[in-house]
């Protein structure tokens, strides 16, 4: 195989750079055209392999990519740093077709010498290439489209070689003119040649209907990102830096994979004692990230493209309605969906190429620069993004530009207007995270700020710092007047995050129920849910039934489907504890069908629907019934609530029995009793683990008090029975006389019995004898 190039170029420590170059002359007669042909030669392969061992990675899973590709045509584009042309060349060595390479720059715009450095490159490689081009490309005014490129690809396809041509920075080329006679040029594509192009800017070229026709292998930035295992290899097999697999694991997620922006690290790291410390702080304002962002990049482009960059750099995310708004002008979206194809370090979040976000390590560069300009600008910035944020109803996103634009009190009254609580834990942690924002004064001073901390903590595993936010609104209510609103909203909170207290639980969900019409619309469907739950942890199977009714309604008029799919498990769970199995079957089948229609997962939704459902096999397929309980209660124990534990262990004891004995389900038992232990009131749960206790407890072990005859008990009781006096007793056991009337006296005090034929009697009543 052979390789001929035009001026290869590339980076330090990124790619290989081969400088010997032969002098030709322009067909024009014009400027010297730079050329170097050459075949794979020991100059050429030995220094990128001299680099390979040093500071290239060898990036054999993208290479074995290209080289099975086979089609006829491949695209690499990715913003600048992503080694495109490093990857190119590995390809090259990998592959057993010739390769013809130009490396193209600004004065490759003339048609005429593009044509000309193409066939030049690619006469070197093969024989088929005549001189006749030369002659055309001469003319006064050569006719590319109709005498070079169709000819062109004629001589190719009578050629002898698989043969690639590569088409190096082609982000240089302008001119429309080029790009329609490459179009044409690859119509006419003969099957022995692939054409290779790689550019920072998607080109001029119909990619789309190659891509549609399958004749297109690309790889764009997500694809050239170093992986895991590649950045490990670079940073210790091939720069030696011997970082800890967490460490390179904290750098891969800063640089996101950028192979440009993982060495420009280690140059650092190599000078630096503290690695885990420059690790945590790298970023955008690194000098040697801001050097060559700012030369690749920023300088390139138009003031008003840097300046659009610049404001926009204060969004996480951007879409063109958002960034009009923060920069006050009009045709964003446009501009965006440009700077998307000139891969400008802009990822696009969606298919519709509607919102976007920037590589971090270049947002924070821009805002580095913007941070230059002052506070009273970003200010300005971010008070645009929170008017924005809050006519959309994004709150957490509202909240957190409100902050930074000093608006804490706009802020905090909006977070206080749209929070509306729901047993969603995902939708708690975001709670938790909007409210980090916040001064802490800000959220102390606000009752329904404490509310919404109190509810998130509490549905997330955190019950002291609920108790502690519940306490704090308390204060504030006995300091200033509480208005029926608030305590309304208030009593939904503690009915909802119970902890423990079935009776409070109750007391709580009662006196919302009585408050419903002071609460916003979105809170009502809780009441009656919190009271349905209430009566079902305090064994009101029947007025539970008829709120939870009630509760799911109300929530599905609302869409509030987690709430539907909770009533539903919770309907569930009453049937069967009211022996109505057909029932509980119905209601399992509503709830998980919710889950499922939309495509909901929750620690407590999910959790719930499973006991549900393991609860009804239990009256049919144990295995089936144990393997659903106890999916359900991992799902629960995460979400925190010992009352819903509790219920799920009670109902997987006697399935745990009937399939693994009676240990098995007495082990569940243990585990309920100990969570009751720590709880202010067990309500109805506490009888039906007494009653559940009893029931695995088998008859003739059976005494008052839950607790039961031993082995050897049992054994002494026997001989009782018999009339055996105890010293033969003793005898017959091997036992001293102590040790037999100290069995005696347990058997007594167990039976609650003060002599031996009554023993006898409760024993044999008992079936133990």
């Amino acid at each position: 195989m052979k390789r001929a190039t035009c001026e290869l170029e590339g980076g330090v420590g990124l790619v290989s750079r081969t400088k010997t170059m032969a002098a030709s002359r322009n067909p024009r007669g014009e400027s010297p055209l730079p050329v170097e042909v050459a075949s794979r030669h020991a100059h050429d392969a030995g220094q990128l392999r001299a680099r390979a061992q040093t500071e290239i990675l060898d990036r054999k899973r993208l290479t074995a990519e290209l080289v099975g590709a086979r089609k006829p045509f491949v695209l690499l584009a990715a913003p600048p740093g992503f080694g495109k042309t490093t990857l190119l060349h590995q390809w090259a060595d990998a592959d057993d077709r010739s390769f013809a390479w130009v490396s193209l720059d600004a004065a490759s715009n003339d048609p005429v010498l593009f044509w000309s450095r193409i066939i030049e490159t690619l006469g070197a490689v093969e024989s088929s290439i005549e001189g006749a081009y030369r002659l055309a490309l001469r003319a006064p005014h050569p006719d590319i489209v109709a005498g070079v490129v169709p000819l062109l690809a004629h001589d190719l396809a009578r050629g002898k070689r698989d043969v690639v041509l590569v088409l190096d920075d082609y982000h240089v080329i302008e001119n429309d003119a080029c790009h329609s006679s490459l179009s044409l040029f690859l119509a006419w594509l003969p099957f022995n040649v692939t054409v290779a192009l790689a550019t920072r800017v998607d080109p001029s070229l119909a990619v789309a209907s190659l891509r549609a026709r399958g004749e297109l292998f690309e790889l764009r930035a997500a694809d050239l990102a170093f992986t895991a295992r590649e950045e490990a290899t670079f940073l210790n097999d091939r720069l030696r830096l011997g970082l800890p697999a967490a460490l390179v694991g904290d750098l891969r997620r800063r640089t996101e994979g950028w192979p440009a922006g993982v060495y420009l690290a280690a140059l650092s790291l190599k000078k630096t004692d503290d690695k885990a410390g420059f690790v945590a702080a790298f970023s955008g304002s690194n000098r040697h990230v801001v050097d060559y962002l700012t030369e690749v990049v920023l300088d390139t482009l138009d003031a008003e493209t840097r300046e659009f960059l610049v404001e926009v750099s204060i969004l996480d995310s951007v879409c063109g309605p958002l960034a009009d708004a923060v920069t006050g002008r009009e045709g964003s979206a446009e501009i965006l969906e440009e700077l998307e194809r000139a891969n400008l370090f802009l990822v696009g979040l969606d298919d519709d190429r509607d919102w976007y976000r920037f590589h971090q390590l270049f947002c924070e560069l821009l805002r580095g620069q913007l941070a230059r300009r002052g506070d009273e600008r970003m200010q300005e910035l971010h008070r645009r993004a929170f008017a924005w944020y809050a006519e959309a109803g994004h709150t957490a996103a509202a909240v957190h530009h409100g902050i930074v634009a000093g608006e804490v009190e706009a802020a905090a009254e909006l977070a206080g207007r749209q929070w509306v609580p729901r047993l969603d834990c995902d939708a708690s942690r975001a709670t938790i995270g909007w409210l980090r924002s916040f001064p802490l004064d800000a959220i102390a001073s606000n009752p329904i700020l404490l509310l919404a901390k109190a509810w998130a903590a509490g549905t997330t595993n955190g019950a002291d710092e609920a108790a502690r936010a519940l306490d704090r609104v308390e204060q504030l209510c006995a300091e200033s007047g509480e208005d029926a609103g608030l305590a309304a909203r208030r009593a939904i909170v503690e009915a909802c995050i119970p902890h423990g207290d079935a009776g409070g639980m109750l007391a709580a969900a009662e006196l919302a129920t009585e408050l419903v019409d002071e609460l916003p619309a979105e809170w009502r469907p809780l009441a009656p849910l919190a009271l349905g739950w209430a009566g079902l942890v305090n064994g009101d199977y029947s007025g539970a039934t008829a709120s939870l009714e009630d509760a799911a309604a109300a929530s599905r008029e609302l869409e509030q489907w987690l709430h539907v799919s909770i009533a539903h498990s919770l309907l569930a769970r009453c049937a069967v504890l009211s022996g109505e199995t057909a029932r509980a079957g119905a209601a399992t089948s509503r709830a998980n069908d919710v889950l499922e229609a939309h495509r909901l997962v929750d620690s407590l939704a999910t959790g719930l629907a499973e006991i549900a459902q393991g609860s009804v096999l239990s009256h049919g397929d144990h295995e089936a019934a144990e393997r659903a309980l106890d999916r359900g209660l991992a799902y629960l124990r995460a979400y925190g609530e010992p009352l819903v534990v509790v219920d799920g262990l009670l109902a997987l004891a006697p399935v745990k029995r009937n399939i693994h004995g009676v240990s098995a389900g007495r082990e569940c038992i243990a585990a309920a009793r100990e969570l009751l232990d720590g709880c202010p009131d067990g309500g109805n749960l506490v009888p039906r683990l007494t009653e559940l206790a009893r029931s695995l407890t088998p008859s003739y072990k059976r005494v008052e008090g839950d607790s039961e005859l031993t082995e050897r008990e049992l054994e002494v009781l026997r001989y009782l029975a018999e009339g055996m006096p105890k010293r033969d007793i003793g005898a017959t056991l091997f036992l001293s006389y102590n040790t037999i009337h100290s069995h005696t006296k347990s058997i007594y005090q167990k039976l609650r019995v003060s002599s031996r034929q009554a023993a006898v009697d409760a024993a044999r009543e008992l079936g133990a004898l």
